[in-house]
């Protein structure tokens, strides 16, 4: 339990990373977006690109931060049909809650990676007043989706070892 523990340490505080990353860009995209609306209505000149960047931002900011909220246990739950339950069959409903999310997203993460490699292959572009590869976009959708996955198959062998994840025990110190 505690090598499971501390893996869960270690990966919450990558996640932690990958989170604060994504607020990084989340505050620069709104930057950028106050900027173009000054410039566009204080002196008639919109900065160029600024919905192109935004849209390409967009994945980056959710994709990156999605595993960290499940870490934290911060996505919804439904416990209509587990708190019905004894425990041990609650900790078993958890425990394959967990594995189907984790088989979910990495089947989800498998397509995402097709669809960054195909678009790498391609040398796909954001077509607009700016043009960007979208590629990298998509491999962040993939990266997320692949972290996320991963958690969840932490999250299973956490709960199947004794661990409860109702609990905020997962903490991440800096």
């Amino acid at each position: 339990m505690q090598r499971i523990e501390t893996l869960g340490r270690h990966y919450g505080a990558f996640l932690t990373l990958c989170g604060t990353v994504a607020g990084a860009l989340t505050f620069g995209v709104m930057c950028l977006v106050v900027a173009n609306a000054v410039m566009r209505y204080g002196f008639n000149r919109p900065i160029a690109g600024t919905l192109e960047l935004t849209e390409g931002a967009l994945p980056f900011m959710i994709f990156l931060s999605l595993a960290l909220t499940q870490f934290h246990g911060g996505h919804i739950k439904v416990v209509l049909l587990t708190q019905a339950l004894s425990p041990a069959l609650a900790r078993a409903a958890k425990v394959f809650a967990m594995l189907l999310g984790a088989v979910l997203f990495a089947w989800a993460a498998y397509a995402g990676w097709l669809m960054a490699v195909k678009s790498f292959a391609m040398g796909e572009l954001e077509r607009g007043s700016i043009r960007f590869p979208i590629w990298p976009v998509k491999f962040a959708v993939f990266f997320g989706l692949m972290l996320l996955s991963i958690q969840f198959f932490l999250d299973a062998i956490y709960c199947a070892l004794g661990g409860n994840l109702d609990e905020p025990s997962q903490e991440v110190t800096p």
